[in-house]
This record gives C-alpha cells, structure tokens and sequence, in this order.
C-alpha cells in the first residue's frame, strides 16, 4: 500500500498553498494569471529540510494544477528544478512560447 499523498489547501487570501507537517507548515506563493500558476517561491520549516517535504509539496501542487486544467510557471528554483527531474508532469508546465498577458 502506497502512502496517502500529502493534502494542501489553497489560502487564496494569501496566495499560496499550503500543506501540513510535523511542527508547522510548507507552502508555495503564487501568482494567479488566467490559468496559469506562476510559482514564486517554496518553503519547508528549516527543522525539516531534507525530507522531502518540498518535493511532496511540489508533486502535490502539480497535481492539483494538472486536475484543474491550470499550467504552471515556475518562477522559484526549487519548483524548476524538481519540474526537470519529474518529466511525468511535464504536460502541467507552461511552455516557454507561451505567453503571458
């Protein structure tokens, strides 16, 4: 049996997602445009780093933008970087000659 995937939540009010864990919270602001997620910035409580915390975060978030029919723009490192390790999701990332308004 696979583990249950983390739940995140979207705070609009604050533009970010936000997902439980041990001793507080990881989340990721963004930027809301049409139907693009621009992504600018990933954080996991410093006591946590290092297990893949951040990673659960961003597949989560992919996931709940590949379900809403959203793209996203990764404009935090973080996020870029763990979209080029995971070419699965590929089809959530905005392409580059996509432009935005």
């Amino acid at each position: 049996m696979s583990p249950k995937p983390p739940s995140i939540r979207d705070d609009a009010e604050h533009n970010r997602f936000v997902m439980a864990v041990p001793g507080g919270e990881a989340f990721a602001t963004y930027r809301r445009l049409d139907d693009y997620l621009i992504v600018s910035h990933t954080e996991v409580p410093s006591s946590l780093r290092g297990r893949g915390l951040g990673s659960q975060l961003a597949e989560a978030l992919f996931e709940r933008a590949r379900g809403r029919g959203e793209r996203i723009v990764p404009a935090c490192s973080f996020i870029a970087d763990w979209a080029r390790r995971h070419p699965e999701y590929q089809d959530v990332l905005a392409q580059r000659t996509e432009r935005l308004q």
